[in-house]
């Protein structure tokens, strides 16, 4: 017995010990864990490259000048005098983002003039990420070996003789993927031998280099110990031998090393390596892989240009009304816009940027307009990026509909028909339901030629497996080709006009064909082929009905599958009488009350089409509603009697006589049956095309949304350009409050880096404002942000302001002496960084911090690249809120218009390439550019990464060293920036190398035209140009010269010339090219958004203007009781204000205090509300709140605004009338109790109602089991009520409250008595048992379970635990094992007022309780 206490309490310390573990992390310099991180890479590489002891010893006192000099050390900066440190700090200031690491620390120190031996410069170069000359390591020349053949075989030899420094500060995606293993020589030689290759030199005759010695040296080392040609004839014999057995051994790839989840994770899969290899841009490839074949023929692509252009002059319809006259230009940018992605396989980045020319239309202003404008010529702009991508889309979609073509031109030639009709219909055919229609035809028409065709090529398949049959055909056509093939079928030519004919009549709405009346009555007709005519035996038809319903079923069918039946009736009918109503189910009309959020469309009738393209939100919430059955979406057709009226009048005879009105009527059947089938299927048809419309609108909007969020640049620090990244303060208290979350602030230089955390006192002590100014005159950050999770974090922004309006902190600007400016403070917005704290990659990248610091630092990040901080959520970028009805789309539609906004923003700001190769979070930008993606961007990064330098000099490179191939250039190469003052400062480069051209936007292709424009403005000759090209070339002349020389270009005569010598529009691109050659890669992107009131409003509360309107009923806890007001909050924390005029209607309160007390719950009515203070007035009188309850805001605004020929308020009145009846017949039977807490609920309402607010708090309402009773239900915990029945004595009447309430045999005098003494009093001990240590969340399953694993980890222990009894509120359960071998066993524990019931005892706390349970047990032990 005594293990239940014992050992629990060395669990207890056990625990202990755990929450311990990393505890001194806040005492540790949070600067000091980033210098650590930072250094372990420069210390490892160290640690390769010293070769031996003797080195060190010869060179020790040089070496420790260049360290001294050249390494990079965070803490020698605190050392330095301030003015020596302030002149440092100015020097690393850019103008634009650099590196963040490797060689972009190195560049920040100081530089010594003095010449460096090459040995010195070796160890300089290794120690700052640059090129060292020596040899590789033997680890890392294996991990290279081993990683660049995954994508070439042709790069193994280049891959061997890369130095391995050079690499060594590179990204590779690989990491961490295939572990080397440290070997010995000898492990190394043997491994090396074991996968074919030779661990030692070769043996043929030649001549050695080794690295680092010369010829001389080399000559004594041959004179000493030989060259090893006397051994040659064994090294040939073994390597030979090494040959045979490589070829034995299979390659070990890595599909045999991982398993195929793993590689397609990495993206390693063949079908990945395949999409590297091609030269096709990625996102092409990826949306194109369900075709195997998508080249088209000619043919084709006319049929796709023609369709195309209808889908988008169709989607642009607002705009052509108001512009017509562009309407052929508009078909022809259409048509050019297919043609470069279809033929030249150009994405829509390098469109948009270099064919803008094709996309606008320029016409010169008129002669008004003209004198006022600063340019005579003005463009139109037809086609959008919006417009691009959709044409994209369109692309990808008519390729299915050629796939469809194709299978139905492969059948029309195998079956060899002869079908007017049906070759008619194919050479017309430009829609899925086009070819649908054909396919359906063709299987109900021809369904025996099917059958015989599909035998035909399973014999063929089997004697030439190459051969594959045709799909079998349908065999519900069956019945229908027994009926056509049988004697039957002459009752269906009765009808005197075939199914072809009354499909002309109905297309062109005229009698081309007139019906013929057979001599006969139907069924009398009918009756003839009830026996075999030849045979006179019976057929499958006993009657004459049985075989008239046979022939009038297949007539019907021949209608329904008539392809112009179909077609004039999709176009013409369907889409101009179609309707939609709106019905709610029995669940949805109770459900679906005035308050629920699908109210605004549970009575829409008489819904167009019109309506639905204008408000497609409101049609994708239907189509939820529907799925939940709650409503039911109902097609009909508008006047469909007088329209079938009009049908059958081209579809009957005009004879007048009983046998022709016989006829006409069956003929009427036929007509019904036949449209009884099309009308529905055309409604299905028309549905799944309103869903596709509606949800790429919704789609748009997300793709919209996201953009504004993306078009951010980084906050433009006071004195600097827009797009230089500024220095960031970032601070939080998360949920705020002394017992929640501290106030803490991250401090993220320009380079990115995590240079200090602060955890800063409460704002109300003198120690907040001390460290708070501290960190920022030390820090000088050019801007604090802030974000937090509850109102209490605008309280801290209130104290800041105060701060730095007293302490006169101002912006920390690079000239001496500052800013006067005071430094700003900006509200961050923090939707990524609520998903960042907890993540996995915050985990990585910040282990040692917190997740509120995590939080900070991802604040931060947002304020200097909004761009960067969402490209960096990868795959979780679905997971932010960009449209309420955006979790109603497909995923891959979301993924798609996400990827597309990042693609365009992306290549506005373009990726600086070198950069991307250093910073793993710059290269997540990669992806984006024109024609790569996530396989081809990691490609890229591992070969030029792997390369001779380990970066990228100029564009041309790309191709000059096969990184990319023709198509890929052309689509990336511009924007891949290469910034010329990178250029410039970078030693390593030679001249010849470097392109300026290559830091703008301009692409290769017009390199020459941007020089000829550089020449022009500066007015030179050849022989000028030819001089400049030792300085730079003529455009780096004109940076250094005057760039706005450029101006005074006339740009129409340059576009006039290369429209007519070499048929090219040019004007736009020129355009650009003079903007960027005077601002290279200038700045697009709007300044960094501030917050609006709304949307701080919504971080801090998580409400929004619409569910906290004035008008609205919100629950409310009275936090302040005072003599002529009440201060309430309501749960997401706004503070309301209620006037005594406000709290109640009743004339007989003497004082507040009587009616309301601290921690009270009640309903208030928002008067008013200021959404920037956090402040509401706040009405309780009960009159108010009831009449705002029955007439929610949210309905009269509905009222306000609705069509009422397209609602329907007769069935809303009958509803509503047939509620209230119901409403009023309950409450004539229920109670009515003047009780602040009493409600008239029922158990659910009740349990809704208490959902929202805290444990303990109760409702009184009425009982169902009588007069006599009424019922108390209170909170046991989240999603836990218990529902105490009260037995009320000594009543006046069957209305009024009894005198004498009684639970479980304990009388109360009066409600407030029973509510303090039993309900409360209960609460009270539920909230000790749940506060106490025995007691584990979670169910019954989950406390044996762990009872189960701690005794399995403590073979000799007991233990117990406490938990809810979810089946019984009110009760625990004590669950127990005694042992490893024990069984858990449970005892109910039910909780009284005052105390706890255990197997009839009684205990006053937790804690004898306890001991109690332990004696009862035992003394059970002792009784056995």
């Amino acid at each position: 017995m005594s293990n239940f206490v014992d050992h629990s309490a060395e669990l207890d310390k056990d625990g202990e010990n755990d929450d311990g573990f990393g505890s001194g992390d806040e005492e540790r310099d949070p600067s000091s864990v980033s210098r650590n991180r930072n250094n372990d890479d420069e210390d490892d590489d160290g640690s390769d490259n010293d070769s031996s002891e003797e080195d060190e010893e010869d060179d020790e006192e040089e070496m420790a000048k260049v360290r001294e000099g050249f390494i990079v050390d965070d803490d020698s900066e605190e050392d330095l005098s301030d003015g020596e440190r302030e002149r440092r700090r100015r020097r690393r200031r850019k103008r634009r983002r650099k590196a963040r690491e490797g060689s972009g620390e190195a560049q920040e120190k100081h530089h010594d003039d003095e010449e460096l031996d090459e040995d010195d410069l070796d160890l300089v170069m290794e120690n700052t990420g640059g090129y060292a000359r020596g040899p590789a390591s033997k680890r890392q020349k294996r991990a290279d070996e081993g990683l660049t053949d995954i994508f070439s075989d042709e790069e193994k030899e280049a891959a061997e003789e890369q130095p391995a420094s050079g690499r060594r500060g590179l990204m590779d995606e690989f990491a961490g993927f295939i572990e080397d293993d440290e070997f010995s020589d000898e492990e190394g030689q043997q491994a090396a031998a074991e996968t074919g290759k030779s661990a030692r030199p070769s043996a043929r005759p030649g001549r050695i280099s080794i690295p680092g010695v010369n010829e001389e040296q080399l000559g004594e080392i041959f004179e000493i110990f030989g060259d090893g040609e006397e051994y040659g004839w064994a090294l040939e014999a073994e390597e030979l031998e090494g040959v045979e057995d490589y070829e034995e051994k299979p390659t070990t790839e890595l599909k045999d090393v991982f398993e195929p989840s793993e590689l397609a994770e990495r993206m390693l899969t063949d079908e990945d390596n395949a999409i590297r290899a091609k030269d096709q841009p990625e996102r092409f490839q990826i949306s194109r892989k369900a075709f195997p074949n998508y080249e088209l023929s000619d043919a084709e692509f006319v049929l796709e240009e023609n369709w195309i252009v209808r889908e988008v002059m169709d989607s642009k319809k607002k705009f052509l009304d108001s512009r017509p006259d562009l309407a052929p230009a508009l078909k022809r940018s259409i048509k050019k816009v297919l043609e470069f992605v279809v033929k030249d396989e150009l994405e829509v980045p390098f469109i948009w940027q270099h064919r803008r020319d094709y996309l606008i239309q320029e016409r010169k202003r008129d002669s008004a307009a003209a004198a006022s404008a600063a340019d005579e010529f003005v463009s139109d702009q037809f086609l959008t990026q919006d417009d691009l991508w959709y044409i994209l889309q369109l692309d990808v979609k008519f390729h299915s509909i050629v796939e469809k073509r194709r299978n139905v031109e492969r059948l029309l030639k195998d079956l060899d028909l002869d079908d007017g009709v049906l070759t008619e219909f194919f050479s017309n055919a430009s829609s899925l339901y086009d070819h649908q229609d054909i396919l359906d035809y063709i299987h109900f028409r021809y369904a025996a030629k099917l059958k015989d065709l599909s035998a035909t090529q399973s014999a063929a398949h089997v004697a030439a497996p190459t051969i594959t049959p045709s799909k079998r055909p349908n065999s519900r056509f069956q019945h229908f080709e027994t009926i056509r093939s049988g004697n039957i079928y002459n009752l269906v030519r009765s009808f005197g006009i075939t199914a072809e004919q009354f499909g002309l009549n109905f297309a062109e709405d005229k009698k081309l064909h007139f019906p013929e009346d057979p001599e006969e009555m139907p069924l009398d007709l009918a009756d003839l082929y009830t026996h075999d005519p030849v045979t006179n035996e019976p057929t499958r038809y006993s009657t004459g009905e049985a075989a008239f319903d046979a022939a009038k079923n297949m007539f019907a069918e021949e209608i329904f599958h008539d392809l112009r039946t179909r077609n004039f009736l999709r176009e013409k009918i369907v889409r101009a009488l179609v309707r939609m109503d709106v019905i709610a189910s029995d669940k949805g009309k109770k459900v679906i009350d005035e308050t629920h959020q699908f109210y605004h469309f549970k009575y829409m009738r008489n819904l167009q089409l019109s309506d639905i393209y204008a408000d497609p939100e409101t049609f994708l919430e239907i189509l939820q509603a529907e799925s939940e059955g709650l409503v039911t979406l109902r097609f009909k057709l508008i006047q469909l009697e007088t329209f079938l009226a009009k049908v059958l009048s081209n579809f009957t005879s005009d004879n007048t006589s009983d046998i022709a009105s016989a006829w006409n009527k069956e003929r009427q059947n036929v007509l019904h049956i036949a449209m009884g089938k099309l009308v529905p299927l055309m409604c299905r048809e028309l549905r799944e095309e309103l869903r596709a419309k509606s949800q790429r609108a919704v789609a748009m909007e997300c793709r919209a949304v996201l953009l504004d969020r993306l078009d951010q640049a980084p906050y433009k620090p006071a004195g600097f350009e827009l797009g230089t990244t500024p220095r960031v303060l970032a601070l939080s208290n998360g949920m705020g409050g002394a017992r929640k979350d501290a106030i803490v602030c991250v401090y993220v230089d320009d380079q990115g880096r995590v240079l200090e955390t602060l955890k800063l006192e409460d704002a109300r002590d003198e120690g907040f404002r001390t460290g708070l100014v501290d960190i920022i005159r030390r820090r000088r950050p050019d801007v604090l942000c802030m974000a937090g999770f509850t109102i209490s974090a605008n309280r801290l922004r209130k104290d800041i302001l105060d701060v730095i309006s007293q302490e006169n902190l101002t912006v920390g600007g690079d000239d001496d002496g500052g800013s006067e400016q005071l430094i700003e403070l900006l509200w961050a917005n923090d939707e990524v960084a609520r998903l960042y704290q907890n993540s996995e990659r915050a985990a990585s990248e910040f282990s040692e911090l917190a997740p509120l610091l995590r939080y900070c630092v991802a604040l931060a990040r947002y304020v200097q690249s909004p761009l960067l901080e969402y490209a960096a959520m990868g795959a979780d970028i679905v997971s932010i809120e960009l449209h309420r009805l955006q979790a109603l789309l497909p995923e891959d539609l979301l993924r798609e218009v996400i990827e597309s906004a990042f693609v365009d923003m992306v290549n506005t700001v373009g990726v600086e390439i070198n950069e991307a190769i250093k910073v793993p979070y710059v290269a997540n930008l990669l992806q984006y550019v024109g024609g790569l993606g996530p396989r081809k961007a990691s490609g890229m990064l591992k070969a030029i990464s792997s390369g001779q330098n380990g970066y990228l000099n100029n564009r041309f490179e790309l191709v000059s060293n096969e990184i990319a191939g023709k198509t890929i250039f052309m689509n990336c190469a511009s924007f891949l920036v290469i910034p010329w003052e990178e250029q410039e400062s970078s030693g390593y480069r030679s001249l010849e190398e470097t392109e300026i051209l290559d830091s703008t936007r301009i692409h290769p292709e017009d390199y020459e035209l941007a020089r000829k424009m550089a020449a022009d403005a500066l007015e030179l000759d050849e022989e000028d140009l030819v001089d400049l090209e030792n300085q730079g070339g003529v455009v780096a002349q004109l940076m250094d010269d005057d760039p706005e020389k450029l101006n005074e270009l006339i740009l129409e005569e340059y576009a006039e010339e290369l429209l007519k010598n070499f048929k090219q529009h040019k004007r736009a691109t020129l355009e650009m090219i003079k903007e960027e050659l005077q601002r290279h890669y200038y700045e697009e992107r709007h300044e960094l958004k501030r917050l609006t009131e709304d949307q701080v409003f919504t971080m801090l509360t998580g409400e929004t203007r619409e569910s906290v309107a004035p008008g609205t009923v919100v629950p409310v806890n009275i936090r302040k009781v005072g003599d002529r007001y009440l201060v309430a909050r309501m749960s997401c924390g706004i503070d309301g204000n209620v006037s005594s005029m406000d709290m109640t209607s009743r004339t007989d309160m003497p004082y507040p205090a009587a009616l309301f007390y601290y921690g009270q719950t009640v309903r208030a009515l928002i008067k008013s509300i200021n959404y920037g203070t956090f402040q509401a007035d706040l009405s309780l009188v009960e009159e108010a709140v009831e009449d705002a309850l029955r007439n929610p805001l949210s309905v009269k605004l509905l009222r306000q605004n609705r069509d009422p020929s397209k609602w329907d308020e007769f069935e809303e009145d009958k509803d509503r009338s047939q509620f209230a009846v119901k409403r009023e017949k309950e409450q004539r039977a229920a109670r009515v109790i003047k009780h602040r807490l009493f409600h008239p609920f029922n158990r659910r309402q009740a349990e809704e109602f208490l959902a929202p607010l805290q444990r303990g708090d109760l409702v009184i309402r009425p009982s169902s089991l009588g007069v006599d009773h009424i019922t108390i239900t209170w909170k046991v915990a989240k999603d836990l009520y218990q529902h105490i029945a009260v037995h009320e004595l000594d009543k006046e009447s069957d209305y009024s409250l009894g005198r004498v309430l009684e639970i479980d045999n304990e009388k109360y005098s009066d409600l407030d008595e029973l509510i303090f003494m039993h309900v409360q009093a209960k609460a009270r001990k539920v909230e000790e048992m749940m506060n106490s240590e025995k007691f584990q969340q979670g169910t019954r399953e989950d406390v044996e379970a762990w009872l189960t694993t701690y005794t399995q980890a403590n073979t000799r222990r007991s233990n117990y635990a406490f938990c809810l009894d979810r089946k019984h509120p009110g009760y625990f359960e004590l669950c127990f094992k005694a042992g490893q071998n024990s069984k858990v066993v449970t005892w109910p524990v039910k909780v009284i007022p005052n105390g706890f019931q255990l197997k009839k005892a009684v205990y006053p706390s937790v804690q004898e309780l306890c001991n109690g349970f332990k004696m009862m047990y035992q003394a059970s032990l002792k009784r056995r």
